[in-house]
């Protein structure tokens, strides 16, 4: 008998791939989201799943799109990264667009990059607002929706689990962005990832809190958050860590 669980899924760019193996682990056990609280790349991969697709549908899809980021040098005030692979992949592939027709429910999280608030996004177009929660300031530009601009939600809140509280019980909580040891030796983009890390890691703490159940794969710490080409690397990693968790769980 399928069992029903809200889920919550963490940005980490490339390691947003891990969310598709995560939820896959929870299917073969008859775990299925009954609705998704998401932000940055964790709400690129909830957007299918609420549109009805299925992890090896929305894995599929990913692969044959060669997800990732679209290099468009404009200028250092602009941003220089663009979102478009992402775009025509939603535009071209999604069969609902607006929050409401979703057959599952869905809550997006940006960052008002005016005041810095979060803002939850559950009703009117959908593209926009996955766009806006995966929009990370200085590499992309920030979106514009009803002329206020958005960017990342991880910067407001990685693990957006509000718009769950109150409403739903037994909340399940996946962040792709483990903390890994200190390498002095690391480079400017590594360097980069830690310090984005460190500053969105304390509002995860508190919203791990809120959630029965946490899952946080070690190994994805291996991966950056640009290594798109390794999808199936970090697809594996976030099916095999999830598989092994359950499987210890039904043990006990």
């Amino acid at each position: 008998m399928p069992v029903l669980r809200p889920f919550v899924l963490s940005g980490g760019g490339a390691r947003g791939y891990a969310h598709l193996g995560v939820l896959k682990a929870f299917s073969e056990r008859q775990i299925f989201p009954e609705v998704i609280s998401a932000t940055s790349a964790g709400s690129i991969a909830a957007a299918f799943i609420c549109d009805g697709f299925s992890t090896d549908e929305v894995r599929e899809i990913f692969q044959q799109q060669k997800l990732g980021l679209s290099m468009e040098w404009k200028n250092w005030r602009a941003g220089f990264l663009s979102l478009k692979k992402v775009e025509e992949a939603l535009k071209k592939n999604l069969r609902h667009t607006t929050f409401e027709s979703l057959p599952l429910p869905l809550y997006v999280a940006a960052t008002n990059f005016a005041n810095g608030e979060q803002t939850i996004f559950n009703s009117g177009p959908l593209i926009p607002a996955i766009l806006a929660a995966s929009t990370i300031p200085m590499l992309f530009r920030p979106v514009e929706i009803n002329g206020v601009p958005y960017v990342d939600g991880g910067l407001s809140g990685n693990l957006p689990v509000e718009p769950l509280l109150g409403k739903y019980a037994h909340v399940i909580g996946v962040h792709v962005n483990p903390l890994v040891p200190y390498n002095p030796a690391g480079g400017f983009l590594a360097n980069m990832e830690r310090t984005l890390h460190m500053a969105i890691r304390e509002p995860v703490l508190k919203s791990r809190q809120q959630c029965e159940f946490f899952i946080e794969p070690e190994g994805l710490g291996k991966f950056g958050m640009f290594d798109f080409s390794k999808f199936d690397a970090i697809y594996t990693t976030g099916l095999d860590y999830t598989r092994k968790l359950l499987a210890a769980m039904t043990n006990d």
